[in-house]
């Protein structure tokens, strides 16, 4: 095992299965935004885009490092994936601030996340509308870490 810094391999550029494979999920949490929510004409840009795969695949790395070989899990990609929407706000509308769409969309894509996997793995999600709202007013106006995202999304598994 490494574990001076000059052992280990250099992060390269995703390639393009990875980036396909990532974008895939990416739309199944999002599916129905647009038709749910009443918002169309988003624009997204592609590079902010590349860049936010690019750091779940980092962190992916990490926890393969950090955790003794442990995969990431669908909860905590969701989770990174909802915390660097916020970061770096890649979703722009015309007549909707920043921060307000891509608040929206983390937190869509969190509930449809929470959603995807409880179904799959036969549990069940705990998510009230006024914690849903709490979130909401969290993603919006507060700081929140990564690691308080993942938590969350664990904390509302049953």
């Amino acid at each position: 095992m490494a574990n001076i810094p000059e052992e280990f391999p250099l992060f390269t550029k995703l390639d393009k299965r990875q980036i396909t494979l990532l974008r895939s999920r990416f739309k199944v949490y999002l599916k129905g935004f647009e038709a749910n929510c009443g918002i169309t004409d988003i624009h997204t840009s592609n590079p902010v885009m590349l860049e936010i795969y690019e750091r779940i695949e980092k962190r992916r790395v990490y926890f393969h490092i950090f955790y003794n070989g442990c995969k990431m899990g669908e909860l905590n990609e969701g989770s990174l994936m909802c915390f660097w929407i916020l970061k770096l706000m890649p979703f722009t509308h015309t007549n909707i601030p920043a921060n307000e769409l891509n608040a929206k969309i983390a937190l869509y894509l969190l509930n449809n996340m929470l959603l995807y996997y409880a179904k799959n793995n036969k549990r069940r999600i705990n998510i009230s509308d006024s914690l849903s709202k709490d979130i909401y007013y969290t993603f919006r106006f507060r700081d929140v870490s990564k690691e308080a995202i993942m938590v969350l999304a664990e904390s509302m598994i049953i």
